[in-house]
């Protein structure tokens, strides 16, 4: 099961990958505003335009074991995983959001990579019983994310039983069957519903309106990149590609390394139990009056020791804030650097702990 193939080379269809955020609305009134709504009520996201893949089949779960960087086969129906799909020599082709259903698995992907990702699957499918359908124009994705979200979905007819990280559960809308799963994309908590499309403006509809008792507002993307970048939360396509090691991103919650072989392990492996990476993703607090854009180039003295990826202003920290790639000898909390854009603005920064803002979990 190993090709040097990159997801660029897997086919021909134009991929918009730059983040989940991508076909929103920049704003719907005011970011400021939908940021707060977030933070202290809820917030409702249109992310119908992420890829979405459904994989069936007498072998399904089998072949995807073979293919993702998480352990699919140990979970149960109603559970899910975070996950990766790696080149031979470790770099990351993807990541994605595993749901295991009763006959099936639902693949979350960002946006415009279903092409790829389904050429890719079927390039490897060979012999295993296993259908791959791309049902990304069939499901329409709302997100209520902040501490209210819970109250909210309550109050559109959804009972949220006790969920894993990842869980998901089937409900009703308007006699519509969704899918309701814990996904946690601004790091307050929330739940997607995955909705077929012939209803999905009602049911946006019918959620506004039932979330404006518990201050929710559409939220759109300028404030979902804040809040997740506060969050620490990379996204592919901006702080992954196809140069990226998982385990330099941080993202081990994509890894198993108890389950059997798949694209990419040997790497892996090898640097968790041998070795180690020369980069790490990092969080970056930069000093008063100072923004940063990504493509920044970061420097402690005249050596050249990272990049900034994912730039924002924060509202909880009153400054500029930044995810980057940090050479692992300055990754410490409280490590100093300096900060040049490619527009020629200069500034310094401090390395700081992921994420920059702590939340509690949805109500």
């Amino acid at each position: 099961m190993e090709s040097k193939e990159t997801l660029s080379e897997a086919g021909d269809a134009p991929v918009n990958t730059d983040s989940n955020t991508a076909v929103i609305p920049e704003e719907y009134g005011g970011w400021l505003e939908e940021y707060d709504a977030v933070r202290k009520k809820a917030g409702l996201l249109d992310l119908s335009a992420r890829g979405k893949l459904r994989l069936a089949g007498k072998e399904h779960l089998k072949f995807l074991q073979g293919m993702l960087t998480n352990d699919v086969m140990k979970l149960a129906d109603g559970d899910g995983a975070y996950a990766a799909v790696l080149t031979v020599k470790g770099r990351m082709l993807t990541d994605m959001r595993v749901y295991k259903e009763l006959d099936s698995v639902l693949l979350d992907l960002e946006p415009g990579l279903n092409v790829k990702v389904k050429d890719l699957l079927l390039k490897y499918r060979l012999s295993y019983k296993a259908t791959v359908d791309d049902v990304t124009e069939e499901l329409a994705l709302f997100s209520v994310q902040g501490p209210e979200s819970k109250n909210v979905l309550r109050a559109a007819g959804i009972t949220i039983p006790e969920l894993k990280e990842h869980g998901h559960f089937k409900a009703a809308i308007f006699g519509m069957e969704v899918i309701c799963a814990s996904a946690d994309r601004t790091g307050e908590g929330g739940f997607d519903l995955y909705v077929p499309v012939g209803g999905a403006e009602e049911v946006w509809n019918y959620l506004l309106e039932k979330g404006k008792s518990f201050g929710m507002e559409p939220v759109g993307s300028r404030a979902l990149d804040v809040l997740r970048v506060e969050a620490g939360i990379p996204i592919y396509g901006r702080d992954m590609d196809e140069d990226t090691i998982p385990i330099e991103a941080g993202i081990w919650n994509a890894l198993s390394f108890e389950k059997g072989c798949y694209i990419g392990q040997e790497v892996v492996a090898r640097i968790k139990w041998r070795g180690h990476v020369n980069r790490h993703l990092s969080g970056i607090v930069l000093e008063e009056g100072f923004t940063s854009s990504a493509g920044a180039e970061i420097f402690a003295g005249e050596k050249k020791i990272g990049g900034i990826t994912s730039p924002a202003f924060s509202p909880a920290l009153v400054r500029g804030i930044a995810l980057g790639y940090l050479r692992r000898e300055f990754v410490e909390p409280g490590t100093e650097v300096e900060i040049s854009s490619p527009e020629g603005a200069k500034g310094k920064g401090t390395v700081k702990p992921l994420p920059f803002v702590r939340s509690g979990p949805a109500n």
